[in-house]
């Protein structure tokens, strides 16, 4: 019995023993599991930790390598992390950077607006956007834009703020000199009574700003932007032409360029000069646009100058006529005093040499006679149209006409310098013709015993006739000029852009100076 129930534990011990080793099995088995698991999750982690190396080295090239400069501020405002190009913006090194403000970096008007970027950053969690000038630590002043944006806290990370700055110096200072540009056009469309308009030619709507309305009488409560409305306010005899030529212009896309006349509501007629090119720009519909400017003054100058001219042709006309006339009446004068009066004694000593007993004596005085009316009239012919000047030139003719007007009691001398060179016959007869005047003036008006002629020929031709009369006294030289006779002197000389100087005083004498510019044959 005792050995029977020994048996049967010693079965029951080694069931025991058999479970154990399963369940020591099993739990080797879970063991061996959990490792291939732990195994499986620590190479997925290995994974992910490389791709977050690979991601963050990615991030910091493209942090450090981007074109702009970012920083990142913690809540107090303090740099905490900057890139390159941050770094190259505010021309300094990175230790100079790093745990400063960057509102020191700004230049001080423009502080304030940065705290209230700053500010508002931190307080509303959103985007935030600034235009600021900055300092670099050089003294650059530069333009940026500012954008940022606030990170929120991540378990044991503090808030921070990522900033990103972008250098727009240049499209600012682009934009002043836009500005300025436009400001001056303005100015100059303002003063030039001028102003702008263009012309849509997908829909031909016809837009024009306030100066025309001011300047070019475009009456505003008649024109409805339409184009054929703008035609129908010009004036109708401009109309068609100005129409041509827009249709024209359009067409070929070629430049315009016109004068027409516009009548406003009181009646009164505006000149206005229309100017303009087409523009075709992609993504945009074509335009047609110019300024109209208002040139009513201008017409009106140039009509003006035009009655002027004519006033001046017409005085011209006149004088001419006049110095015609007076010249007739002098030759008419000489022949009748001079020439006349000889022959007419010519012809009583002939009558009476057949009665009188010694006709040769009678012979003898008219052959006085004829000699003193040939010289008479070779002097008339020689005041007219002196042959010498042609043959012979300038010199020589005023030396014969000091020759000649020289008297017994008054005595012409010449001092003639670099002429032997000859100038164009026109130019050398109106200088004989202004000597001519001015010593005939001297011999009438001064009562002078001495005149002196003198021209020297350089660049410029310089005349001048000096007396030892009695001269005058000097109140306005352009009385004088005329009221001595010298008007013919000043139309001679506009010819050749001349000038007259007259210096004369009682008791001593008339110097008259004229200067000539002869340009070169």
């Amino acid at each position: 019995m005792k050995i029977k129930t020994a048996h049967i534990d010693l079965i029951n011990a080694t069931s025991e023993v058999s479970l154990n080793e399963l369940r020591l099995q099993k739990v080797l088995e879970e063991l061996h599991l959990h490792q291939a698991e732990l195994e499986m999750q620590n190479d997925e982690l290995r994974i992910a930790n490389e791709k977050l190396e690979l991601q963050q080295l990615k991030f910091s090239g493209i942090y450090d390598l981007a074109p702009i400069g970012y920083y990142i501020l913690n809540k107090e405002g303090l740099v905490s992390e900057v890139n390159n190009a941050g770094i190259l913006l505010l021309e300094t090194g990175k230790g100079n950077v790093i745990g400063n403000r960057l509102q020191s970096f700004v230049a001080p008007e423009y502080r304030d607006v940065y705290h209230v970027f700053f500010r508002e950053l931190i307080n509303s969690g959103k985007k935030q956007s600034r235009q600021l000038k900055m300092l670099s630590r050089k003294g650059r002043e530069f333009y940026v834009q500012m954008e940022g944006i606030l990170v929120a806290a991540v378990r044991s990370l503090s808030i921070q703020c990522d900033i990103a700055v972008i250098d727009i110096t240049e499209r600012v200072e682009a934009e002043k000199v836009l500005a300025k540009t436009k400001e001056r056009l303005e100015l100059a469309l303002e003063a030039s009574s001028s102003g702008t308009w263009e012309l849509e030619l997908d829909t031909m709507k016809f837009y024009l700003d306030e100066f025309n309305y001011q300047t070019c009488a475009i009456p505003g409560g008649r024109f409805d932007g339409r184009y054929q409305t703008f035609i129908g306010l010009i004036h109708p005899d401009d109309r068609l032409d100005v129409d041509h030529q827009f249709r024209v212009a359009l067409n070929n896309q070629q430049s315009i360029d016109l004068v027409c006349r516009f009548d406003n509501q009181s009646g009164n007629t505006r000149f206005a000069s229309i100017r303009g090119h087409v523009i075709i720009e992609p993504g945009h519909p074509n335009r047609f646009v110019g300024i109209m400017m208002d040139i009513t003054a201008k017409k009106d100058l140039e009509q003006e100058a035009i009655r002027i001219k004519q006033e001046q042709q017409r005085n011209i006309a006149l004088a001419t006529i006049h110095a015609e006339e007076n010249e007739r009446s002098r030759i008419s004068e000489a022949l009748h005093d001079g020439v006349s009066q000889l022959l007419y004694g010519i012809r009583i000593k002939l009558g009476t040499v057949l009665d009188s007993g010694s006709p040769v004596e009678e012979m003898r005085d008219v052959y006085k006679l004829l000699d003193m009316a040939v010289l008479e009239t070779r002097n008339i012919s020689f005041e007219l149209a002196p042959a010498i000047l042609n043959d012979f030139g300038l010199r020589a003719t005023v030396e014969e006409m000091a020759r000649r007007l020289t008297t017994p009691k008054m005595l012409i001398k010449t001092r003639l310098t670099r002429l032997n060179e000859r100038m164009a016959l026109p130019v050398e007869s109106n200088i004989f013709r202004i000597l001519q005047e001015l010593v005939n003036n001297a011999m009438k008006h001064s009562e002078a015993n001495l005149i002196t002629i003198e021209v020297k020929k350089n660049k410029r031709v310089e005349l001048s006739v000096s007396d030892n009369g009695k001269g005058f006294k000097i109140v306005k030289p352009e009385d004088i000029a005329s009221g001595s006779g010298l008007s013919s002197i000043r139309n001679r000389l506009s010819l050749y852009n001349g000038s007259i100087d007259i210096d004369s005083k009682p008791g001593i004498g008339t110097l008259i100076k004229v200067t000539l510019e002869i340009r070169p044959e």
